[in-house]
Protein backbone atom coordinates (compact mmCIF):
# COMPACT_ATOMS: atom_id res chain seq x y z
CA UNK A 1 0.00 0.00 0.00
CA UNK A 2 1.72 2.99 -0.88
CA UNK A 3 1.97 5.97 1.57
CA UNK A 4 1.14 9.23 0.88
CA UNK A 5 3.67 11.82 1.77
CA UNK A 6 2.72 15.74 2.07
CA UNK A 7 4.71 17.73 0.16
CA UNK A 8 7.14 20.16 1.93
CA UNK A 9 6.53 24.16 1.71
CA UNK A 10 10.14 25.08 3.00
CA UNK A 11 11.24 27.78 1.03
CA UNK A 12 14.61 27.26 -1.21
CA UNK A 13 17.49 29.19 -0.73
CA UNK A 14 16.66 30.45 -3.97
CA UNK A 15 13.87 32.02 -2.67
CA UNK A 16 15.34 33.57 0.63
CA UNK A 17 17.97 35.42 -1.61
CA UNK A 18 14.75 36.28 -3.72
CA UNK A 19 13.53 37.68 -0.84
CA UNK A 20 16.60 39.72 0.68
CA UNK A 21 16.88 41.00 -2.75
CA UNK A 22 13.37 42.32 -2.44
CA UNK A 23 13.83 43.79 1.10
CA UNK A 24 16.82 45.69 0.16
CA UNK A 25 15.56 47.02 -2.95
CA UNK A 26 12.48 48.21 -1.68
CA UNK A 27 13.68 49.59 1.84
CA UNK A 28 14.11 53.27 1.24
CA UNK A 29 16.71 53.78 4.08
CA UNK A 30 19.19 51.10 2.94
CA UNK A 31 18.41 51.87 -1.01
CA UNK A 32 19.44 56.15 -0.13
CA UNK A 33 22.60 54.24 1.80
CA UNK A 34 23.49 52.28 -1.09
CA UNK A 35 23.37 55.72 -3.44
CA UNK A 36 25.59 57.18 -0.72
CA UNK A 37 28.45 54.75 -1.10
CA UNK A 38 28.67 55.39 -4.89
CA UNK A 39 28.48 59.22 -4.26
CA UNK A 40 30.71 59.02 -1.71
CA UNK A 41 32.74 56.23 -3.42
CA UNK A 42 33.26 58.22 -6.32
CA UNK A 43 32.51 62.17 -6.13
CA UNK A 44 35.21 62.46 -2.96
CA UNK A 45 37.97 60.71 -5.45
CA UNK A 46 36.81 62.17 -9.06
CA UNK A 47 37.46 65.48 -7.88
CA UNK A 48 40.71 65.01 -6.17
CA UNK A 49 42.48 63.40 -9.05
CA UNK A 50 41.08 66.23 -11.17
CA UNK A 51 42.90 68.65 -8.71
CA UNK A 52 46.16 66.96 -8.84
CA UNK A 53 48.81 68.11 -11.08
CA UNK A 54 51.44 65.27 -11.74
CA UNK A 55 55.00 66.96 -12.41
CA UNK A 56 55.31 67.22 -16.29
CA UNK A 57 57.96 65.02 -16.57
CA UNK A 58 56.29 61.87 -14.77
CA UNK A 59 55.70 58.77 -16.67
CA UNK A 60 52.29 57.04 -16.95
CA UNK A 61 53.78 54.36 -14.79
CA UNK A 62 55.52 56.99 -12.01
CA UNK A 63 51.70 58.27 -11.83
CA UNK A 64 50.56 54.87 -10.35
CA UNK A 65 50.69 55.70 -6.36
CA UNK A 66 48.96 59.13 -6.86
CA UNK A 67 46.13 56.93 -9.13
CA UNK A 68 45.59 54.76 -6.17
CA UNK A 69 45.52 57.18 -3.51
CA UNK A 70 42.80 59.20 -4.93
CA UNK A 71 40.86 56.56 -6.20
CA UNK A 72 40.74 55.25 -2.81
CA UNK A 73 39.91 58.12 -0.87
CA UNK A 74 36.27 58.05 -1.10
CA UNK A 75 36.25 54.61 0.47
CA UNK A 76 37.53 56.12 4.02
CA UNK A 77 33.94 56.96 3.90
CA UNK A 78 32.41 54.79 2.05
CA UNK A 79 33.13 52.00 4.25
CA UNK A 80 31.53 53.21 7.57
CA UNK A 81 27.98 53.28 5.45
CA UNK A 82 28.71 49.44 4.17
CA UNK A 83 28.92 48.95 7.72
CA UNK A 84 25.06 50.88 8.52
CA UNK A 85 23.80 49.12 5.29
CA UNK A 86 24.79 45.75 6.84
CA UNK A 87 24.01 46.66 10.85
CA UNK A 88 20.79 47.88 9.60
CA UNK A 89 19.46 45.07 6.88
CA UNK A 90 20.69 42.37 9.73
CA UNK A 91 18.64 43.35 12.83
CA UNK A 92 15.33 44.57 10.59
CA UNK A 93 13.77 41.72 10.44
CA UNK A 94 13.87 41.16 14.26
CA UNK A 95 12.73 44.47 14.86
CA UNK A 96 9.91 44.65 12.85
CA UNK A 97 8.50 40.53 13.50
CA UNK A 98 8.88 39.99 9.78
CA UNK A 99 11.84 36.97 10.98
CA UNK A 100 9.18 34.50 12.27
CA UNK A 101 7.43 34.67 8.94
CA UNK A 102 11.26 33.56 7.57
CA UNK A 103 12.13 30.89 9.67
CA UNK A 104 8.72 29.41 9.39
CA UNK A 105 9.32 29.39 5.84
CA UNK A 106 13.33 28.04 6.44
CA UNK A 107 13.16 26.05 9.97
CA UNK A 108 16.77 25.14 9.63
CA UNK A 109 17.24 29.29 10.07
CA UNK A 110 21.17 28.91 8.89
CA UNK A 111 20.14 29.19 5.19
CA UNK A 112 18.28 32.48 6.15
CA UNK A 113 21.62 34.28 6.89
CA UNK A 114 23.61 32.99 4.90
CA UNK A 115 20.82 34.37 2.08
CA UNK A 116 21.37 37.64 3.99
CA UNK A 117 25.16 37.79 3.73
CA UNK A 118 24.91 36.48 -0.08
CA UNK A 119 22.26 39.13 -0.97
CA UNK A 120 23.46 42.19 1.19
CA UNK A 121 26.88 41.90 0.87
CA UNK A 122 26.81 40.46 -2.46
CA UNK A 123 24.96 43.79 -4.00
CA UNK A 124 27.53 46.33 -1.51
CA UNK A 125 30.44 44.71 -2.46
CA UNK A 126 29.17 44.94 -6.37
CA UNK A 127 28.11 48.14 -6.17
CA UNK A 128 31.29 49.16 -4.55
CA UNK A 129 33.85 47.03 -7.65
CA UNK A 130 31.77 48.71 -10.35
CA UNK A 131 31.99 52.35 -8.56
CA UNK A 132 35.88 51.56 -8.01
CA UNK A 133 35.77 50.53 -11.48
CA UNK A 134 34.18 54.10 -13.00
CA UNK A 135 36.59 56.05 -10.34
CA UNK A 136 39.07 54.35 -11.99
CA UNK A 137 39.10 54.70 -15.08
CA UNK A 138 37.85 58.70 -14.99
CA UNK A 139 40.89 59.54 -12.62
CA UNK A 140 43.32 57.83 -15.06
CA UNK A 141 42.12 59.89 -17.65
CA UNK A 142 42.60 62.95 -15.51
CA UNK A 143 45.93 62.16 -14.08
CA UNK A 144 47.78 61.08 -17.42
CA UNK A 145 47.59 60.77 -20.92
CA UNK A 146 49.45 57.76 -20.98
CA UNK A 147 47.50 53.85 -21.73
CA UNK A 148 44.82 52.85 -20.65
CA UNK A 149 45.87 49.53 -19.65
CA UNK A 150 48.78 50.71 -17.86
CA UNK A 151 47.28 50.28 -14.10
CA UNK A 152 46.20 46.67 -14.97
CA UNK A 153 50.40 45.57 -15.73
CA UNK A 154 50.95 46.76 -11.92
CA UNK A 155 50.27 44.41 -8.80
CA UNK A 156 50.30 46.90 -5.98
CA UNK A 157 47.86 48.92 -7.98
CA UNK A 158 45.25 45.59 -8.77
CA UNK A 159 45.80 44.39 -5.45
CA UNK A 160 45.05 47.95 -4.10
CA UNK A 161 41.27 48.25 -5.86
CA UNK A 162 40.94 44.61 -5.24
CA UNK A 163 41.12 45.25 -1.58
CA UNK A 164 38.81 47.85 -1.68
CA UNK A 165 35.95 45.65 -2.79
CA UNK A 166 37.06 42.73 -0.21
CA UNK A 167 37.16 45.25 2.40
CA UNK A 168 33.52 46.08 1.61
CA UNK A 169 32.36 42.22 1.73
CA UNK A 170 34.22 41.71 4.85
CA UNK A 171 32.88 44.62 6.99
CA UNK A 172 29.22 43.64 5.02
CA UNK A 173 29.13 39.99 6.40
CA UNK A 174 30.54 41.61 9.70
CA UNK A 175 27.39 44.14 10.26
CA UNK A 176 24.85 41.84 8.98
CA UNK A 177 26.28 38.70 11.14
CA UNK A 178 26.04 41.84 14.21
CA UNK A 179 22.44 42.49 13.42
CA UNK A 180 21.33 39.46 13.45
CA UNK A 181 23.46 38.55 16.93
CA UNK A 182 22.20 41.73 18.91
CA UNK A 183 18.79 41.77 16.78
CA UNK A 184 19.08 45.80 17.20
CA UNK A 185 20.42 47.93 14.69
CA UNK A 186 21.26 50.94 16.69
CA UNK A 187 23.28 48.55 18.77
CA UNK A 188 24.52 46.78 15.63
CA UNK A 189 25.79 49.59 14.33
CA UNK A 190 27.49 50.88 17.62
CA UNK A 191 29.30 47.81 17.21
CA UNK A 192 30.54 47.40 14.22
CA UNK A 193 32.33 51.24 14.15
CA UNK A 194 33.26 50.45 17.89
CA UNK A 195 35.58 46.82 16.17
CA UNK A 196 36.71 49.41 13.12
CA UNK A 197 37.33 52.63 15.45
CA UNK A 198 37.54 52.36 19.29
CA UNK A 199 38.91 48.89 19.36
CA UNK A 200 41.94 49.77 17.15
CA UNK A 201 42.63 52.94 18.80
CA UNK A 202 42.78 51.37 21.78
CA UNK A 203 45.04 48.61 20.92
CA UNK A 204 47.34 51.03 19.05
CA UNK A 205 48.09 52.80 22.36
CA UNK A 206 48.78 49.60 24.38
CA UNK A 207 53.02 49.47 24.46
CA UNK A 208 54.27 46.83 22.51
CA UNK A 209 56.03 45.15 25.69
CA UNK A 210 52.43 45.00 26.88
CA UNK A 211 50.53 43.88 23.69
CA UNK A 212 52.33 42.43 20.94
CA UNK A 213 52.13 44.57 17.75
CA UNK A 214 50.97 42.01 15.45
CA UNK A 215 47.45 41.77 17.20
CA UNK A 216 47.02 45.12 17.00
CA UNK A 217 47.40 44.86 13.01
CA UNK A 218 45.24 42.28 12.55
CA UNK A 219 42.10 43.64 14.40
CA UNK A 220 39.26 44.57 12.31
CA UNK A 221 39.72 47.97 11.96
CA UNK A 222 43.28 47.89 11.30
CA UNK A 223 42.73 45.06 8.55
CA UNK A 224 40.43 47.36 6.76
CA UNK A 225 42.50 50.30 7.11
CA UNK A 226 45.36 48.27 5.33
CA UNK A 227 42.97 46.77 2.33
CA UNK A 228 42.19 50.70 2.14
CA UNK A 229 45.56 51.74 1.34
CA UNK A 230 48.12 51.00 -1.11
CA UNK A 231 49.47 47.57 -1.45
CA UNK A 232 52.98 48.15 -1.41
CA UNK A 233 53.55 45.67 1.07
CA UNK A 234 52.04 41.94 -0.30
CA UNK A 235 52.85 40.05 2.78
CA UNK A 236 50.73 42.57 4.85
CA UNK A 237 47.70 42.88 2.52
CA UNK A 238 47.85 39.02 2.18
CA UNK A 239 47.68 39.40 6.44
CA UNK A 240 45.01 41.94 6.54
CA UNK A 241 42.47 39.90 3.87
CA UNK A 242 43.26 36.57 6.05
CA UNK A 243 42.29 38.83 9.56
CA UNK A 244 39.45 40.36 7.71
CA UNK A 245 38.18 36.38 6.81
CA UNK A 246 38.89 35.43 9.82
CA UNK A 247 37.01 38.09 11.43
CA UNK A 248 34.20 37.99 9.50
CA UNK A 249 33.92 33.74 10.04
CA UNK A 250 33.96 34.45 13.97
CA UNK A 251 31.14 36.91 13.44
CA UNK A 252 28.94 35.06 11.30
CA UNK A 253 29.65 31.56 13.53
CA UNK A 254 28.11 33.92 16.20
CA UNK A 255 25.12 35.15 14.24
CA UNK A 256 24.31 31.23 13.22
CA UNK A 257 24.77 29.99 17.01
CA UNK A 258 22.53 32.59 18.24
CA UNK A 259 19.97 32.44 15.49
CA UNK A 260 20.07 28.47 16.26
CA UNK A 261 19.59 28.61 20.19
CA UNK A 262 17.62 32.03 20.66
CA UNK A 263 13.68 32.27 20.43
CA UNK A 264 12.91 34.92 18.01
Amino acid sequence: MRRHVPPTHELTFGGLLRSELIKLVTARSLVVLLIMVALCTAGLSIPVAFFTDPEAQQSAAEVLPTFVNTTLIGMQLSIFLIAAIGAVAGASDFGNGTIRLAFGAAPRRTPVLAAKLVAVGGVSAGLVAVTIFVTAVVNWLALTPGPMGTPLTDRTTILSLIGAVVATAGVSVSAISLGCLLRSSAGAIFAILGLLIVLTIALMTVPAEVLPSAISRHSLGMAVTTLLESANDTGRWLGAVAALTAWSAALAGGAVLSMRRRDV
